[in-house]
């Protein structure tokens, strides 16, 4: 029998804990461009400051979510990738449209 404890099945079969299969953070187009959104309101240490909370805070979900900090690591690489890859485009096409942004 299947039940379900923390939003995470558990039965005999299955041992404490099932495995968590992650959306990958990089595909969330919607907190990537939010994220990228905040990043260019903010400069300096305001931009670290927001940087590390966010961050901190999507660690804090993915570990509730029972997701191993091995696993954490690489989304949050693969997210600061797919963030750094938006602000090169928007930044191209600012460039590409004769704007300079604030």
């Amino acid at each position: 029998m299947l039940e379900f404890t923390n939003y995470k099945p558990h039965s005999v079969e299955l041992g404490d804990m099932a495995k968590v299969i992650l959306f990958p953070l990089p595909a969330r187009t919607g907190l990537v461009q939010s994220m990228v959104d905040d990043l260019l309101r903010v400069n300096g240490p305001a931009a670290n400051v927001f940087w590390r909370d966010r961050i901190a805070g999507i660690v804090s979900d993915l570990r509730q979510s029972g997701v191993v900090d091995t696993e954490i690591r690489t989304e949050i690489l693969s997210l600061q990738d797919a963030i750094q890859q938006e602000l090169r485009n928007r930044a191209a096409s600012t460039q590409s449209h004769g704007t300079v942004s604030a």
